[in-house]
């Protein structure tokens, strides 16, 4: 429910569809970070969902756990539950799946970014996310080529944009602290996840931003994103706060 008492409608979406529908420019269709920065945030989105479905989790120390935690180095991630449907919808993330299993969160979000080709895993689930709203409608699809490689691309609002205006409006509603993030909140850990890469400034540009950074780190704190989601969201923004030297674009074609 929201301040006024009302209950709030959540539109379902995974981690990675929200960052991908927040990172994007609602004039320009253009992502608000760079190709860099935007591969990252979405590499991890797509662990912490896995989280979330239960299909992942993180060893815990040495000696504290049993059965399929019980050889695993701690930190690292172990696979559990049934593989997704390699056919499906959750093709892309159950990809990740091989590459993350015996690797820590930080070693795990490189390899899925890769080169940065359109090979990499993290390509693939970029442009999966992508197709899926362009197919729906949500978003348009324009890009630029040259050489036969395309070397500008964005994605408008299209003619379904209610499923935008309600990852937004939730997503506004999570800073603002309108509402508080309910358990395995998948808006507030693409939330989360955006901070690192100090994008949110940019989608919200209305909010102040000492606020929303300060309401970011108390997102990731909640009970909603603590535990296993919480460490790595942790040590994901370690690795893109780092790694990525030029996170915001500066200009635009």
């Amino acid at each position: 429910m929201d301040a006024t008492g009302e209950e709030t409608v959540t539109a379902a979406v995974t981690v990675p569809q929200a960052v991908f529908l927040l990172a994007l420019d609602d004039e320009t269709g253009r992502p608000l970070v760079d190709r860099s920065a935007l591969a990252q945030v979405l590499s991890a989105a797509g662990l912490v969902e896995l989280i979330m479905l239960g299909r992942l989790r993180i060893a815990g120390p040495a000696g504290a756990e049993s059965g399929v935690d019980a050889d695993a180095k701690p930190g690292t991630f172990v696979a559990v539950g049934q593989p997704l449907d390699p056919a499906g919808a959750d093709a892309d993330l159950e990809a990740l799946v091989e590459t993350a299993v015996g690797r820590k969160p930080d070693s795990a979000v490189k390899l899925i970014v890769g080169f940065g080709g359109p090979k990499s895993e993290a390509t693939k689930l970029k442009e999966g996310i992508a197709e899926e709203f362009v197919d729906a409608g949500v978003l348009g699809h324009e890009e630029k080529k040259f050489l036969g490689g395309t070397f500008s691309e964005r994605w408008p609002r299209g003619e379904n944009a209610q499923l935008e205006d309600s990852i937004q409006a939730e997503a506004r509603a999570l800073l603002t602290g309108e509402v508080e993030p309910r358990e395995t909140d998948r808006v507030a850990a693409a939330l989360a996840l955006l901070h690192a890469v100090r994008v949110l400034p940019r989608v919200f540009p209305d909010l102040d931003r000492a606020s929303i950074s300060k309401r970011a780190e108390e997102l990731i704190d909640s009970a909603a994103v603590a535990g296993e989601l919480g460490k790595m969201i942790r040590e994901a923004q370690l690795v893109m706060m780092t790694t990525v030297a030029t996170l915001v674009i500066t200009t635009r074609d």
